[in-house]
């Protein structure tokens, strides 16, 4: 499959990465998956106004030239993105592990999203109520029970938003 012809495909259940000419399907969250998404979601968009940041869900994030990453949140400085798939990195994206996720994947995902020049990436764990925040300057990550970034700086406990 081409690049424009993934750009137009809308999948059923839930949207699909695309990795150089293949399909690559996501594990749909599940619950806890979805209600963390749901809290950190509000979470950021309530500092929206105050930060004037962009914050989208589910959104197709162009890594590389032929790799296409479904972010679970993505944020963005304020400032034009682009209009259909963003043109610039955001500078957080939020990755919300499922049962089914396997780490080297994940893994894969994050060091993409840092070599774009993404700043943070929060990788949460619902299940074991865990998070390692990797960012430009530890992108090996670090275990947090903070989620934090710089400019803007951005604070939000992990227990604030996990789910009970």
């Amino acid at each position: 499959m081409s690049v424009e012809e993934y750009l137009r495909t809308s999948f059923e259940d839930a949207d699909c990465e695309f990795v150089d000419g293949e399909i690559v399907e996501r594990n749909v969250g599940e619950l806890p998956h979805g209600t963390l998404q749901v809290k950190l979601s509000a979470a950021l968009s309530g500092l929206s106004s105050r930060l004037g940041i962009q914050v989208v869900s589910e959104i197709r994030v162009q890594t590389r030239a032929t790799h296409f990453r479904v972010a679970d949140i993505a944020v963005w400085r304020p400032g034009d993105i682009g209009t259909r798939i963003p043109t610039v990195p955001p500078f957080l994206v939020v990755e919300i592990l499922s049962p089914e996720d396997r780490m080297v994947r994940v893994q894969e995902k994050v060091q993409e999203y840092l070599a774009m020049g993404t700043e943070y990436v929060w990788l949460i764990d619902p299940q074991e109520r865990k998070a390692i925040v990797y960012s430009q300057q530890a992108p090996a990550g670090r275990l947090e029970q903070v989620l934090r970034t710089q400019k803007p700086d951005i604070e939000i406990p992990l227990s604030t938003i996990l789910p009970s």
